[in-house]
């Protein structure tokens, strides 16, 4: 499979946020807006052909999803199949198949609610999402309820063994949650005054 155009590996990695609830397992996944883009390129729901640009200095920013290809995937079987298929959950063994929600994908990412056949202590987590346009890309899993707060996935380390303790509160997880919203608005915050600084200079 040839490389799209928008391939951005090396930005900020996808998300996936787990949690476990009785015999089901959910997990948002989220990706920043130009990864979005090639998960409509390689998924064929945008043109493969099209090309991207990434103005790497610092006043630019990535292309965003526009109101047209935001429709194209959220509607799009292509792209539930790939989610589906590159986010996996097993238990003993034995897959836990997933329905996939893509109404707030753009927005807030896809939901993918894994049932399992038994209540839910031990599930292996793979994910592969877009390593095939790129074994660059990575994905940061996080976990309420898990044994660990969070595990970086590759291509050469798809998959790991997650446990989950059935008395534990969402808290833990309201609290990473929150400090994760006030990084992301301290360093936006940031950009945009180190980019009013950079043109006052140039003025």
């Amino acid at each position: 499979m040839a490389v799209p155009a928008a391939a951005h590996p090396l930005g900020d990695p996808q998300a996936l946020r787990l949690s476990a609830d009785g015999d089901q397992v959910t997990a948002l996944w989220t990706a920043p807006a130009d990864d979005l883009l090639v998960l409509g390129s390689v998924t064929g729901v945008l043109d493969d052909r099209r090309e991207y640009v990434f103005d790497l200095n610092p006043d630019g920013e990535p292309e965003p999803v526009g109101d047209s290809d935001a429709d194209l995937l959220r509607s799009s079987t292509e792209v539930a199949d790939y989610l589906a298929a590159h986010i996996t959950v097993t238990q003993d063994g034995r897959s836990c198949p997933a329905e996939v929600d893509l109404s707030g994908l753009v927005e807030a990412g896809a939901e993918l609610v894994f049932s399992c056949e038994t209540e839910v202590s031990e599930v292996t987590v793979t994910v592969t999402a877009l390593t095939d346009a790129d074994p660059a890309y990575r994905t940061v899993v996080f976990a309420e309820g898990g044994d660990r707060e969070q595990q970086l996935y590759s291509a050469d380390a798809p998959s790991a063994v997650w446990r989950f303790d059935a008395s534990a509160t969402g808290s833990r997880w309201a609290v990473l949650a929150a400090v994760a919203a006030v990084a992301a608005v301290v360093a936006a915050t940031a950009v945009v005054g180190l980019r009013r600084l950079r043109k006052a200079a140039r003025a």
